[in-house]
């Protein structure tokens, strides 16, 4: 990294729910501990969970106007979000790839004043060949230093 990179040690908090047609709504809430890396300008959050005894690892790129997450292991998925936009994304396990359509309503990403944490939210829908396969709530919560 040169000087102008950074990555910190981070503790994470996620909380997500989703509301899939015609059902309850689940939610979801992990605490885990990642990287926030600054690099030429952008900022990144990274981390690792284990999904079904698999690996899956996490990067989130954030921007006020567009951002994006990306997954691989287990899991592959891209999720790119922009405010009121449709963007094209993906979701893949095992050999098999989906695109998707992803509709983000909502997207807010704040820094705490010290610039020692901030958090990540975005509210989006799913799409896949036409249906609606959910409504997703994603919030990401992030401090510098462990659990």
């Amino acid at each position: 990294m040169d000087l102008q990179d950074r990555a910190r040690t981070v503790a994470i908090r996620l909380h997500s729910s989703i509301q899939h047609p015609g059902q309850d709504k689940e939610t979801h809430e992990m605490h885990l501990t990642g990287e926030l890396i600054d690099k030429k300008g952008k900022t990144y959050l990274r981390y690792e969970e284990q999904q079904d005894g698999n690996r899956v690892s996490t990067t989130i790129k954030f921007g006020a106007e567009e951002s994006l997450i990306l997954r691989g292991g287990a899991v592959s998925m891209r999720l790119p979000f922009a405010i009121n936009e449709e963007r094209m994304g993906t979701y893949g396990s095992g050999p098999a790839t989906f695109d998707l359509l992803v509709k983000t309503n909502g997207l807010e990403i704040s820094k705490n004043a010290d610039d020692t944490g901030g958090r990540f939210d975005v509210q989006y829908e799913l799409h896949g060949e036409g249906a609606l396969l959910g409504t997703y709530e994603l919030t990401i919560t992030y401090m510098e230093g462990t659990q």
